[in-house]
Order: C-alpha cells, then sequence, then structure tokens
C-alpha cells in the first residue's frame, strides 16, 4: 500500500487550488506527490486520483530527483520520453513540470500539459511566465497552506484561497450569495482604483453576459463601485459559502508575472546607476518617448519597466518587442496588425497588433536599430498622429501609447549610413538615457551577486551559499565584456555546481574567469599608454582624469581631485567640460 504524503494530506485544497490555477492560464494542471500518486488535475487527469502512475513517470521522476524544473517541448522526442511505453499513443504536446518544495524536501510535482499546437505555442511563448505562475503557486500555495495548517491558522478552502489571493496578479473579489463583496487581495483594489481606506462593502457584482465566440468567448460581469459601473472579463467560481470573482488580466507579449509589491527591480548604489535612477524617478509619468543606450545585457528591459511600473500607465499592459528576433516580412504585422486576408495565410478575422495592445500603457522596442527603413516611416506616424493602420486595411486606428526604445548600436553611424531616419531617431530620443556598463559600476557586483544568488538559490530549491572571499575578489576584477546578464548566468551556473552546505570557491569558476588579470585602474592606464601606438594623448588624458572622477568618494571635493592629479582646480573643471565628463560628477 502507498504510504501517505504530505500532499494527500491537503488533498481537498490542492484539489480547489488546481481548478483555480487552470481556469487562470486555460491549461491542464496535474499534481502528483513524492510517491507519483496523483494528487489532482483537471480535463484527462481528473481521474484515478489517489492512485500512483503507472507511465509517464520519467519527466516527474527527474523533476523529484533533481529538484529543477522541466520543459518538454516536443513530447515524444525528449531524453525523458524515449523509454515511455506510452511514447507512441501519447497525446501530449508539451509539458512544464515545477517542483514543490517543503522544508527543504521536494514533495511533489506541479505540472502543466498541452494537448494541441495553439495551448503548445502559448506555453513556449510565455514560459517564464508559466514558471513564476507554478512557481509562486508552489511556494507560496500550497507550502504555506501546509505550514499554515500544520499551526492551525487556516482551516478551509476559503481561506486557503484567501492565502493564494494576496500572491497572484489577478484581482479576486470574495462575494456573498447576492453580489455583495465582502474581501479583495491587492491586485483587485489597484485594479479598480481602490485603496486601503475605501471600504469593500459599496462593491457589488453582477453577470453581464458573454463576448466574442470560439477561443475568444469570455465572460464579463458589471461592478459596481459607488453606484459607478465597470464591465470586466473574469470568471466566477463556487466557494461554499459564497463566489469568488477573479479578474482576468490580459496576458501581453513579452510580459511576465510581477511581485505586486516590487515588479522590477535595478539593483545598484554606484554613482552611474545613482544618477539614472534620479533622471528615471524624473520622468516616470511623462507621455515623453525615451530611449535607453547600453552595451548588450546591461539591463535596458529592466530599466523600461520599471519606468512603466512607477508610473501613471502602470496598470495599462507593457508590451515588449525585439525587433532583431522577429523577421523583417513579419515585424510590419505584428507591429500594426493586419486585416481579414491581407495576405496568404492570414487569420480570417485578421489580427490586432501589438501596438494597439500597448493602447494607454507602454511600448517597449528593444533593438530599435534594426528596425527596417519602411517601417521607421510607419512608427512615425505613431509617434507623430498617435494612429496606427493595419496592414491590408485603409482604416485608421487611434492609440494612446507611450514609446521607449533601446540600442545598444551607435546611432550616429546608422544616421550617417542613412540606415536610421533622422527625423524618427530626433522623436524616439527625446529623453535619453544611458545605460552604464558592468565594468564601470564600481561596488555593484558584491549587490548583484547577492541578489543573483538569493533569486537562483529560490528558483533550485537549495539553501544560499557563501561566497569565498577569493572568489568575490575575481568576480569585482572581471570585466564582465555580457554585463548583468552574464554575471546572472554565472551565478546561476556556480548554485548548479556548488555542493549543498558548502561556500562557492575558486575551483568551480570557469578557468576565462581565473585567467583574467587584476584590474586595477592606474595600472591599466599605464599598460594602455605603453602598449598601444594609436591611443594619443589627449585620449589618455581624458581616461585618467574620468578614472579619477569615478573613483572619488562622496565626500571628496575637487580640489582633492585636482591634487591627486597634480593640476589646479580651474583646469580641472576645463578639462571636465573639454571631455564632456560631467556625468562623472554624480
Amino acid at each position: 500500500m502507498t504510504p501517505s504524503s504530505k500532499l494527500m494530506s491537503i488533498q481537498s485544497t490542492v484539489l480547489r487550488f488546481v481548478q483555480v490555477l487552470s481556469r487562470m492560464i486555460n491549461l491542464d494542471v496535474e499534481v502528483v506527490d513524492d510517491n507519483l500518486v496523483r494528487i489532482a488535475g483537471t480535463g484527462p487527469y481528473s481521474s484515478n486520483l489517489g492512485r500512483p502512475l503507472v507511465t509517464g513517470t520519467n519527466a516527474f521522476k527527474y523533476i523529484l530527483n533533481s529538484r529543477k524544473h522541466k520543459i518538454i517541448e516536443h513530447s515524444g522526442k525528449d531524453p525523458e520520453c524515449l523509454m515511455c511505453s506510452r511514447r507512441v499513443s501519447c497525446q501530449e504536446k508539451a509539458f512544464l513540470g515545477m517542483p514543490v518544495m517543503f522544508q527543504g524536501d521536494c514533495i511533489g510535482v506541479v505540472s502543466l500539459v498541452c494537448f494541441n499546437e495553439s495551448q503548445r505555442e502559448k506555453l513556449l511563448n510565455n514560459i517564464s511566465l508559466y514558471m513564476e505562475y507554478i512557481e509562486n503557486a508552489a511556494q507560496l500555495f500550497i507550502a504555506k497552506t501546509m505550514e499554515k495548517m500544520y499551526h492551525e491558522n487556516v482551516r478551509s478552502a476559503e481561506g486557503v484561497i484567501r492565502t493564494l489571493g494576496d500572491h497572484v496578479l489577478e484581482g479576486m473579489l470574495e462575494l456573498d450569495n447576492k453580489g455583495h463583496c465582502y474581501h479583495m487581495n491587492s491586485a483587485a483594489r489597484e485594479q479598480l482604483g481602490l485603496d486601503v481606506r475605501s471600504k469593500v462593502g459599496q462593491v457589488s457584482v453582477r453577470p453581464f453576459g458573454k463576448t466574442g465566440s470560439g477561443n475568444n468567448n469570455q465572460e464579463e460581469f458589471i461592478v459596481m463601485i459607488g453606484g459607478k459601473e465597470n464591465v470586466l472579463p473574469g470568471f466566477m467560481m463556487v466557494t461554499g459559502k459564497g463566489k469568488t470573482l477573479i479578474l482576468k488580466v490580459p496576458v501581453t507579449y513579452g510580459s511576465s508575472p510581477k511581485d505586486r509589491k516590487n515588479a522590477t527591480e535595478m539593483i545598484g548604489c554606484s554613482k552611474p546607476m545613482q544618477r539614472l535612477t534620479r533622471q528615471m524617478n524624473k520622468i516616470t509619468n511623462s507621455p515623453s518617448s525615451v530611449l535607453i543606450r547600453g552595451e548588450s545585457g546591461s539591463g535596458k528591459e529592466v530599466v523600461a519597466r520599471l519606468i512603466h511600473e512607477s508610473g501613471n500607465r502602470r496598470l495599462a499592459p507593457f508590451v515588449a518587442i525585439n525587433c532583431a528576433a522577429i523577421p523583417e516580412q513579419l515585424l510590419e504585422s505584428e507591429l500594426f496588425g493586419y486585416a481579414r486576408g491581407a495576405f496568404t495565410g492570414a487569420s480570417a478575422q485578421g489580427r490586432e497588433g501589438l501596438v494597439k495592445k500597448a493602447d494607454g500603457g507602454t511600448l517597449f522596442l528593444d533593438e530599435i536599430g534594426d528596425m527596417p527603413l519602411h517601417l521607421q516611416s510607419k512608427l512615425l506616424r505613431v509617434l507623430d498622429r498617435r494612429e496606427v493602420v493595419p496592414v491590408g486595411s485603409s482604416s485608421v486606428i487611434k492609440v494612446n501609447v507611450r514609446v521607449i526604445s533601446a540600442t545598444h548600436q551607435d546611432f550616429s553611424k546608422l544616421l550617417s549610413e542613412r540606415l536610421f531616419r533622422e527625423d524618427l531617431f530626433y522623436r524616439l530620443n527625446v529623453i535619453p538615457l544611458e545605460l552604464p556598463p558592468l565594468r564601470k559600476r564600481m561596488g555593484d557586483i558584491p549587490l548583484l551577486v547577492d541578489y543573483f544568488l538569493t533569486k537562483h538559490s529560490f528558483t533550485l530549491g537549495i539553501k544560499r551559499p557563501e561566497v569565498n572571499a577569493d572568489v568575490m575578489k575575481l568576480l569585482n576584477q572581471w570585466s564582465w565584456p555580457g554585463n548583468v546578464r552574464e554575471l546572472a548566468n554565472m551565478m546561476e551556473y556556480l548554485m548548479n555546481m556548488v555542493e549543498p552546505d558548502k561556500p562557492i570557491t575558486i575551483d568551480l569558476l570557469p578557468d576565462h574567469l581565473c585567467g583574467e588579470p587584476v584590474i586595477d585602474k592606474a595600472l591599466e592606464s599605464r599598460t594602455a599608454f605603453e602598449h598601444s601606438a594609436s591611443l594619443n594623448l589627449e585620449e589618455m588624458e581624458r581616461h585618467l582624469i574620468g578614472c579619477a572622477l569615478e573613483q572619488s568618494g562622496s565626500d571628496d571635493s575637487k580640489q582633492q581631485v585636482a591634487d591627486k592629479l597634480g593640476i589646479g582646480i580651474a583646469t580641472l573643471y576645463r578639462k571636465i567640460k573639454k571631455y564632456e565628463l560631467e556625468a562623472e560628477l554624480f
């Protein structure tokens, strides 16, 4: 007889949770425990509960043993599928499984399953979104529920659902049998524009009807707030004493679920980052276009998201698109949409473009320098007239979007080579922001190391290790050509390599990092001067003064900097202006 598991002890709660989660994401969900017993499921997995799985267990075993997530993009072709007895007859198209961690143990697996190509495309195109959904669910719902049950704080499914509601993106309103609200989560308050002092008793809900057809069919509800009606999409769920309305939040291209209290974080306290933060704080509510420049991997999208989430458009969509990642022939229809029958293979209903999806919010155009010339004129129309014309249509659609763009390219070169329209550049570059590379962010590396180790330890479900002092010294000395993205990947690599309860030591570092020479600013300047025949005296002078300003402490006066350089204070200020080093003063 199969022994009872921790998840089995809260099976009724997990069953309710699975139903909620499946309705939220429109995919089937299955939960198995560490004995490979099916605890809960939807669709074809709603039967045979409480019984051990007979086939199709390889992926679950991998997750239970490794304590890592598993993505199967093509069922039947993944290594974990090769030895499966139902490989040939398997109806699944794709699979995402996440471990359920509780008190350091992997007690089960929560999985999402796709049964058609549409679901598969939806899952794989938004994989990070679903991974965070499952991670939040597993850690903040199941594990927390068990802890609270063990402490006799949660006794009912309604209490469990309320616990879940504090950690999800969707607004959740608990209603009595007459439709009057008696509790709502923080997400619902934000969506409905209610602050913490507003009384939920003034809110009532009644059905409005269904809109759309086929897969686009959705329920809508009239949410009455102090006599004012709002028609909102969502779905209603019976919860015993009453009902719970879950407001649907549309999933936008390139978006991911956010922690409501601190959705996006930008880590760093160096002078360049402090200056950037001050600039961002001044422009969050402005409708003006922003152009973010910075090297690849430096975090340009993080800056764009922070501007959006901190401003008055934060409740509207943030739609991101990488102009270099989408084929040129598809980019126009992705951005501006297309009319019915606009081209061969077009949807019979037409398609709404990403610019329209961002209406009221923010459109983030990453790698804008790669946008083809013939599309730049259409984007110019969006910025000038706030309107779009879908492909194959003559109708004009009004939009209200704030455009934030980003690039790692040299725009002066693009303009001189006539690869980018000058008039479009000036409209995009209303507010220019410069994101410094990691090698110029002195003091930020320890903060980022701590942040990424904590993040990856949570993701992997293991204890966060300490970092050896020699390792930290090497990390501070590395030039980080891949910037913050390279550092994040390095920390994830080390988290996978380190032994449990052991510190991260030098022997775990890749060879290329251990071989990097120590970066000493004075030595670097002297070496550059001695070994670069092309470096002239003015370039050398600019570099030395820039290094001296960057290394000066917050309490150092400019007179002290001038003394260190052996020049007068007037000369220092003249050189700062000449070499455009004003940014180093902040």
